[in-house]
Parts: C-alpha cells; structure tokens; sequence
C-alpha cells in the first residue's frame, strides 16, 4: 500500500512512561517539563492529541507488521483502537468525551474512509462527496471534525469541517495549487492547519468561519499549524522545508503561540522536535528526534 508521509505524521501493554529527561527553556512565562514515551512494539510513535482529562491519542509504526496503527494513552494505560479489519489506522486529536476519529484503510484498499470511536463502539461516516479518501484531524466536544480529503493523488487536498451530517470543503484563499489541510480544531469550531503555495512555501493559518488569520513564525521561512484549544494558543512546527519530518528539515522547530506572541518549544538536545496538539491546561503533546533517529513521542506539562 502507499502511504503519504503527510498523514502518517501522526495487545498494548500497560507499560508505564518513561522518566523524565528535562526541563526547556521558559516558554509563554513558563518551564515545561518533558517525559518521553513510545508505544509498545514502535519502530516510530506520533501523539496527535491530549485532552483535558489527560487522554492521549497516538498514531504509531508497528514494528513486527509495519503497519500503523492508532492507540490512546491515559495514567499508563495503552488501549488500541484500530478499526477492525483495516490495514492501517491513524487517529485524531480526541475531545472531551473520550471519542476520537479515525482514519482507515480496509485491506487490500488504497482509500481512505473515516469513523469515530467512543468507549470501544465504532461508527462509520460516509467519505466526502466527489472524492476518494477521508482523512479526519479532530474532534471536538459537539461532534465536529476536521480533516483532509483528496482523490487521485496527494497534489490537490483540500481541507473539510464534518458538522455530523454535511461535510463542508474548503481550500485557503491564497493556495494556488490548491492544497489545505485543516489540523486541529478547538469547541468554537476554530480551525488551524498549513496551505502550500505554488513556489513550494508552507504557511500556518487560524480558520474561525470564513475569516482566515495567517500563523508565521517571524524570521522563519515555513509554519504550520497543527493544534488549537479553547483559549486559541496554537502550536506548530517551523523551519525550513526538505526531506525531514512532515516536510521539513533536521533542524526545523516547533512552537507555542499564545496571545499573539510566538516562542520556540524545544524538546531538550533533540535534532528535531515540535508539538502536535494542547489542552485548555498546557498540557502539549509532540514528537522529538533521539540520537537514534528515529521520533520517539513526548508529553510536555508546566513546572509547578
């Protein structure tokens, strides 16, 4: 089957996180404290979303089928969750009932439908109209998703807001390819998310109804945006592009912004790192690069 990188950004034992390593430099007045963690049998682990109960959800790289596969993670506890029958599963940011969407393929498919999961039940959604794969992002607490769809190939995407009967589609005003891909999503229905330009650069945006905000790191060349909670901090990864994680280069880093200032959040003395979803308390989930090379996942929580 062929994977895109793009979405793959992002029997479970219980297994308890691993000790912690240390302490980033102050970032939005405040000192983060990281503990790293991977899912059991993970050639790579990618957390996508923590909610305020402490739920994370994560998508991962079996190491003994090379599949992907999705899992949440609360108190040590790892559950997977992956739809049954399907080859891969990736998953979304979960909101605060516990439920999340998830991505699929069905065995010997190369499309993409989308479900949500809730407490061990599984709900299929119809794909999005005139198109071949349904990608979900997020979910929030009134049920909303966001996500990513597209046809033929992985050029022309468009990013979606699933309302629980009609998908509505809709591309960045200023991509010229087009290609969007709406991230996360907060309960007032706000989106976050990355377009590309023709000439190859990426851009951050804020979606709240059809007013578009740009999200650009100042100084650096590439944003995206790929989580947002109820008070609107964002947080992201920016750099430069290239053939590193998600599309950009060894190097590049993620960031916090809240309240219109933006700051570096850094996994310690790691090649690469940025955070991928952030709860109403600061909790923050993200990956980082070890020595090994291969992306291991974090959880970040304020220094008391």
């Amino acid at each position: 089957m062929k994977r895109n990188p793009v979405l793959l950004c992002l029997v479970f034992a219980v297994v308890a996180v691993l000790t912690t390593l240390a302490v980033a430099e102050p970032a939005t007045n405040h000192e983060y404290v990281f503990t790293p963690f991977d899912a059991p049998d993970s050639v790579f682990t990618f957390p996508i979303g923590i909610n305020n109960n402490g739920l994370i959800t994560m998508q991962y790289l079996g190491g003994n089928d090379s599949r992907f596969h999705s899992a949440t993670l609360r108190n040590g506890t790892y559950t997977i969750i992956d739809v049954p029958d399907a080859s891969d599963t990736l998953v979304s940011a979960p909101n605060m009932q516990g439920q999340v969407a998830l991505g699929y393929y069905l065995q010997g498919e190369v499309v993409m439908h989308a479900a949500v999961y809730t407490r061990g039940s599984y709900a299929f959604l119809p794909d999005v109209p005139g198109e071949l794969n349904t990608s979900p992002s997020a979910l929030n607490a009134g049920g909303q998703i966001s996500g990513v769809t597209w046809s033929d190939n992985f050029y022309v995407v468009h990013g979606y807001l699933w309302d629980g009967s009609v998908y509505n589609i809709f591309d960045h005003p200023d991509t010229d390819i087009p290609q969007t891909l709406a991230m996360g999503l907060n309960n007032q229905g706000q989106i976050v998310g990355q377009y590309t330009k023709m000439n190859g650069e990426i851009h951050g945006f804020f979606k709240d109804g059809d007013n578009y905000t740009e999200i650009a790191f100042p100084g650096e060349p590439n944003t995206v945006a790929y989580g947002i909670n109820n008070s609107g901090e964002i947080v992201g990864l920016c750099g430069v592009a290239g053939p590193g994680p998600n599309g950009f280069a060894v190097g590049s880093q993620g960031f916090i912004l809240s309240k219109g200032i933006y700051t570096k959040l850094v996994y310690p003395e790691s090649a690469s790192s940025f955070p991928l979803g952030i709860n109403d308390t600061g909790g923050i989930v993200g990956v980082y690069m070890g020595e090994d090379g291969v992306f291991h996942g974090y959880l970040a929580t304020v220094k008391k």
